[in-house]
């Protein structure tokens, strides 16, 4: 299959890193054009490319790809840095924020030196995320064969954040981990920046979010039941 997205190469990553360096308004403006064929558009070309998958795994995607992809201009407004430029760039796939907040994700991002996507949950008062938790223990089976399909996809397991005491002392074994998380994230992390220069990682990330669709599925039903009890509500 042909796609829009035909990588994103060392010299453009090289420049990027030099834009932050130079931490310029004039030397961003002098190679704007050139940051923007480089970097933006391949990854709005990205966004473009899984956009059938995403929409095939959930109907309520919001794939916008300007509005998906990260600026390379940062707002530092009540920001303790002050660097105006950015060296690493992300685009999130998910549903519109402002109809559903704080809803699961999946994601891709890179840095000079690695690049890695994967699906994400975070939530911004932790003790909701026992809505996930209940959707574990109502169906452990489907949950850890969600978790082996992540395995399967090539995501490991991690969480930033765990709860210090057993909330579910009676619990198997094997769902402590999850039981204890305060947010949860299924990625994979790469240092082969050649793979980042071709298009075939299109059909990886497609192949990748597709059989992690399992564990997308139990996030977005916690997720619901969340903005069904009034526990997340849509923007004004």
């Amino acid at each position: 299959m042909e796609y829009n997205y035909n990588g994103i190469t060392p010299e453009s990553i090289e420049l990027l890193c030099l834009n932050r360096f130079n931490d310029s308004k004039a030397f961003y403006e002098e190679h704007k054009e050139e940051l923007k064929q480089g970097i933006t558009v391949p990854m709005r070309q990205m966004v473009l490319d899984l956009s059938d998958v995403l929409y095939d795994i959930d109907s309520k995607m919001y794939l916008d790809p300007v509005r998906a992809v990260s600026r390379i201009h940062r707002d530092t407004r009540g920001n303790r840095s002050k660097i105006k430029y950015r060296e690493n760039m992300w685009t999130f796939f998910r549903r519109y924020k402002k109809d559903y907040p704080q809803a699961p994700f999946y994601y891709f991002e890179f840095y000079p030196n690695r690049f890695g996507y994967g699906l994400v949950f975070w939530l911004w008062r932790p003790t909701n995320f026992q809505y996930v938790h209940q959707v574990i223990l109502e169906n452990p089976k489907r949950f850890l064969k969600a978790v082996k399909a992540c395995s399967d996809a090539g995501f490991s397991f991690s969480c930033t954040d765990f709860y210090k005491t057993d909330r579910y002392p009676d619990a198997p074994k094997e769902l402590k981990p999850f039981l204890a998380a305060k947010n949860m994230a299924f990625s994979y992390d790469c240092y082969d920046m050649e793979k980042l220069n071709s298009p075939s990682l299109i059909d990886e990330m497609k192949l990748s979010f597709d059989i992690a669709r399992p564990m997308y599925d139990i996030f977005i039903e916690a997720h619901e039941r969340m903005m069904n009890d009034g526990i997340i509500k849509p923007e004004d």
